[in-house]
């Protein structure tokens, strides 16, 4: 049994990491239905450098995409958006060294805006910085309307 879940856990991790620059299968399941802007974006991250892990862009573009409205059962409080506490959650992140160099450097390689905003989105996933995530979520949301 305990073989089972060790095999089961390797083939999702392998499914989700991204690490030979290969398109992540969660987006490329995603471009039906989505505007011109959206796919665009989704066509250049798909031919660009990883610069995230497949999974934290995978999240970040399944919030980005999602109507906001959870279906199903919901299994815990919903949890509303603090925009003062994100922003806190955005000061420790930029405090970080390592964080703040991956977001710099992002900021001085991307040129396009929007693009910029999702895979700053997708590194502070990645490092944990989930409510900062969601406040460049929030924002980039904005911008694509």
């Amino acid at each position: 049994m305990k073989n089972i879940t060790t095999l089961c856990a390797t083939v999702l991790l392998l499914g989700a990491v991204d690490a030979s620059g290969q398109d992540c299968r969660d987006l490329s399941a995603t471009q039906a239905g989505i505007s011109a802007e959206s796919r665009q974006m989704l066509d250049t991250i798909k031919s660009d450098k990883p610069r995230t892990e497949c999974g934290s862009l995978s999240t970040v573009w399944g919030s980005l995409m999602s109507s906001g409205r959870p279906g199903g059962r919901k299994l815990e409080e919903d949890r509303p958006y603090n925009p003062s506490q994100a922003q806190a959650n955005y000061a420790q992140a930029q405090a970080d060294p390592d964080v703040r160099q991956r977001l710099d450097a992002v900021g001085k390689e991307v040129s396009d805006g929007n693009l910029r905003l999702l895979y700053q989105a997708a590194i502070l996933d990645e490092e944990g910085y989930y409510g900062a995530r969601d406040m460049l979520v929030r924002q980039l949301r904005q911008q694509l309307k």
